[in-house]
């Protein structure tokens, strides 16, 4: 399989792309070679390098795929990544590989699905243009008037990348947000960016809540990822009589889209307080839940898609505090539940159907797949007892595990995934089932039983020919009996003598054929005045007769006249 990808790895050459890539740097677009069928994308995540892509074509899901580049300075042939070598995710650790920024990098994503090829997607990276710096981890903490943004860099940043340097394509903000009003911060950073690096915010108002995001802003033209925003109510003085502190703790707690902000009640020593949450709609909010005494209201009726702005407030009395304000997106953002599982083993192979998690507010045949465009589920199995997991990707919701050892106990578990945002969900429970023999029957006992099968009804139906037939003779010979030769005739015809001379004799040459005439005459016992005996005596005599011999004369004289008539009792 190597050696196949290397034949057509090889043949496209720096060469042969550098007109393609000459264009595309010139007018600041990314490459559109003629097999481009994936998206491309380069994120720099914590000082780590990170190459992803998406199919376009959603149909096709391979299973594995290999990653190959070339750098187009180099004019090389394109070689593979080990690392990347039929890998079922669709992302790359390039650090150490990609780290040069003014160059331009040609990858190539193959993948498959068993040994068959389903795609091949190549492009350019220039990695000034085209690489996005993820926002790095971030701590807020609020004193009476300014906050503390504690910025988690890594601790040491790989050799490759030169960290001062990157500081000439992108600028670090940290973006301020209170009530309505935004305010962007760009701290300058002095020397390498790792370990903790801390901004104070300052001048700040006490009693106000405050959140800020986090991200990198390209000084050219580029894209702009923002951390989800942190939010921190400064602490003040004790609140007097008269002024309601606002709401702390204020978060969405989402998963399989039921949506619920929650939050904990402010310290207020008057007595009872409500709240108030709303949504925003166009230009405006609206109630959800008023003058409520939980501390938490359900969202989960608004729109799937779309950031949404949500705020709440403390009330007591006619008195009531300041909003808090946080912003929401159901499909980014929900947590994902864990799928069902059902597990049936048959022989040595594991039968599997996944369940995908079903989501509130909805008609019951939607789950979570229907509001993604592309899922797929990740499935890990283990060998009850042992510590080796193995893991498989299933694009639908039926999978097979095959080939697995007899009489043996194996446990699965299985998660939802979302290849194009990179997003997994929950684990589900582990299922364990044991193998077991192969019952099946083998073909060379089916098809005896077949043959015997087919030979035992042959019999049968000749058993019942002949029955019918049977019963067909005797029914004739009761209802319609046949009629047969008297006792004497038929002596007659036993005698040896009688039947050579009747059927071995042949009639003298020249003579004709001499022969009588029999009549069948049969008897009515009722009707006739004479017995039976008398009229079989009468005929018996005039048969001997018949049978005497008589002169030569006698015979010219009668010459060709008509024999008589023997008569036959019946």
């Amino acid at each position: 399989m190597k050696m196949v990808l290397s034949q057509n790895a090889s043949a496209i050459r720096p060469l042969n792309l550098y007109p393609w890539v000459y264009i595309s740097l010139v007018f600041g677009a990314s490459l559109a070679l003629p097999d481009k069928a994936c998206t491309f994308k380069v994120a720099l995540q914590n000082f780590q390098t990170i190459f992803s892509w998406e199919l376009k074509n959603h149909s096709i899901v391979p299973t594995h795929y290999t990653l190959w580049y070339t750098i187009m300075s180099k004019y090389e042939d394109m070689k593979i990544v080990e690392d990347c070598t039929n890998i079922t995710r669709l992302f790359c650790d390039l650090t150490g590989l990609w780290d040069n920024m003014p160059e331009t990098y040609i990858p190539r994503v193959v993948g498959f699905k068993g040994n068959t090829v389903l795609v091949s997607c190549i492009d350019s990276v220039f990695l000034p243009m085209n690489m996005t710096l993820e926002p790095p981890d971030f701590e807020i903490v609020g004193s009476a008037d300014h906050i503390n943004v504690i910025v988690k860099f890594p601790s040491h940043a790989p050799k490759t990348i030169d960290v001062e340097r990157l500081q000439h394509h992108f600028y670090l903000i940290i973006e301020q947000r209170s009530e309505e009003m935004v305010k962007k911060h760009k701290p300058r950073i002095n020397g390498n960016i790792t370990g903790d690096f801390i901004y104070v915010m300052d001048k700040l108002i006490p009693n106000t809540n405050y959140c800020v995001s986090i991200y990198f802003e390209p000084k050219n033209l580029g894209t702009i990822t923002k951390s989800p925003l942190k939010c921190a109510l400064l602490p003040g003085q004790e609140p007097a009589l008269g002024m309601v502190p606002p709401p702390e703790n204020v978060r969405m707690h989402s998963v399989n889209l039921k949506n619920v902000l929650q939050w904990e009640p402010p310290a207020f020593p008057e007595g009872n307080l409500t709240y108030t949450a709303q949504f925003q709609s166009y230009n405006s909010f609206q109630d959800k839940c008023k003058y409520t005494t939980l501390t938490e209201c359900d969202f989960s009726s608004l729109s799937k898609y779309g950031d949404h702005t949500l705020r709440v407030r403390t009330e007591f009395a006619d008195e009531h505090s300041d909003w808090v304000n946080i912003t929401f997106c159901p499909v980014d953002d929900t947590i994902i539940g864990p799928p069902g599982i059902q597990v049936e083993a048959l022989a040595d192979s594991l039968h599997m159907r996944f369940l995908a998690p079903k989501v509130v507010d909805e008609p019951e045949t939607w789950t979570m797949k229907n509001f993604y465009t592309l899922w797929v589920y990740n499935v890990q199995y283990w060998k009850n007892g042992t510590d080796e997991k193995f893991q498989i990707t299933a694009p639908y919701d039926f999978e097979v595990l095959r080939n697995l050892e007899l009489w043996a106990t194996y446990c699965v578990q299985v998660q939802g995934f979302l290849p194009d945002l990179n997003k997994t969900g929950e684990w589900s429970q582990p299922v364990c089932e044991q193998t077991t023999e192969d019952e099946t029957t083998p073909s060379w006992i089916i098809a005896i039983i077949l043959i015997a099968s087919v030979f035992m009804v042959f019999l049968l139906l000749l058993g019942c020919l002949a029955l019918v037939w049977y019963i067909y003779k005797k029914t004739k010979y009761t209802f319609a009996p046949g009629n047969s030769l008297p006792q004497h005739l038929k002596e007659f015809l036993s005698r040896p003598h009688h039947s050579a001379l009747l059927f071995f004799s042949l009639p003298p040459s020249g003579e004709d054929e001499v022969f009588d005439k029999l009549s069948v005459i049969t008897a009515d016992l009722e009707s006739s005045k004479q017995s039976p005996g008398d009229i079989c005596s009468l005929g018996a005599s005039s048969q001997q007769e018949s049978l005497q011999p008589v002169s030569e004369e006698g015979t010219q004289a009668t010459g060709h006249s008509d024999p008589p008539t023997s008569p036959v009792c019946l």
